[in-house]
């Protein structure tokens, strides 16, 4: 149903207060991610209402299909049965503005779903940029491309193309939970290039984790950034470290993470995590 010119203005209004409301924590303010949110409908992405918005351990049905309901701080119902959300925008605002992105970057979204996400980064990266966006679910992922046909800077990638090598990037933004850093996420970084990805246990809880690639081959620079719970990656469970990133996490102990190391061999003075092929230390590099 086509809107009137009122409504339009009305929805930009809640659309605007919405970006400013999910952006307010993040340090230093952060003007261009305030206005990628403002700018991306999210009703286009989450189907049509009215919506089911995640409560607690359940879901709870929007009054109406007035987009407003769904620019909140909320969870909205990709598949409820298999429990699949549209994630929480303040967590996925804090983890793009770490990421530091930058008009011409290259991005890769692995885990895209139906898009939402990847039009955000989108709008950071801008029209001299490009986001590849990867999902392995055929139905999602035939969402995004429709939903996302419209912008010559994202090509959504099919679900085949999943176990390929991934393009160069300067930044690798992961939507699912993993137990390590897959060997294809860090060898698709370019120099300076940023992975941020849920680094999380076989519960689905643990904590958002940044790494930056540096210039020894081995090293990288790494910090958590916050407890979060997300849906497993297919293929990203790590048989040493997953059964120990929740309590890790649970312990506070990955809050001192500073460092991550390749290579099978760690210092048991620094490692706080380790895993097939990698471990996260307390050590800083110089």
């Amino acid at each position: 149903m086509a809107r009137t010119p009122r409504q339009l203005e009305r929805l930009e209004a809640v659309r605007l207060a919405f970006a400013e409301r999910i952006t307010g924590r993040v340090r230093p303010p952060d003007a261009r991610l305030v206005a990628a949110f403002a700018r991306v409908p999210r009703e286009r992405f989450v189907g049509p209402g009215p919506w089911l918005v995640r409560v607690g351990e359940g879901y709870i049905r929007t009054p109406d299909a007035d987009p407003a309901h769904i620019y909140d701080d909320v969870l909205v119902a990709l598949d409820p049965v298999r429990r699949l959300n549209n994630g929480q925008p303040s967590l996925h605002a804090a983890a793009m503005a770490a990421l530091r992105l930058g008009s011409g970057d290259s991005v890769v979204h692995v885990g895209c779903g139906t898009g939402y996400y990847t039009a955000i980064l989108a709008e950071l990266v801008g029209a001299g940029g490009q986001v590849h966006g990867y999902e392995i679910d055929a139905g999602l992922a035939s969402l995004a491309a429709r939903h996302l046909a419209d912008r010559s800077n994202v090509t959504i990638h099919d679900p085949a193309e999943c176990d390929e090598p991934l393009p160069d990037a300067d930044a690798i933004y992961v939507s699912a939970g993993a137990g390590g850093p897959l060997t294809a996420w860090i060898a698709a970084l370019r120099e300076q290039g940023r992975l941020m990805f849920p680094l999380t246990g076989e519960d689905g809880t643990g904590v958002m984790l940044l790494v930056e690639r540096r210039a020894m081959a081995d090293a990288f620079a790494a910090r958590c950034l916050g407890s979060v719970q997300f849906i497993p990656l297919v293929g990203g469970r790590d048989n040493l470290a997953s059964p120990h990133i929740a309590t890790a996490a649970e312990e506070g102990r990955l809050r001192r993470v500073r460092s991550l190391f390749l290579g099978p061999h760690a210092d048991p003075a620094t490692c706080i995590l380790k895993g097939e092929g990698w471990w996260l230390s307390s050590r800083s590099l110089k």
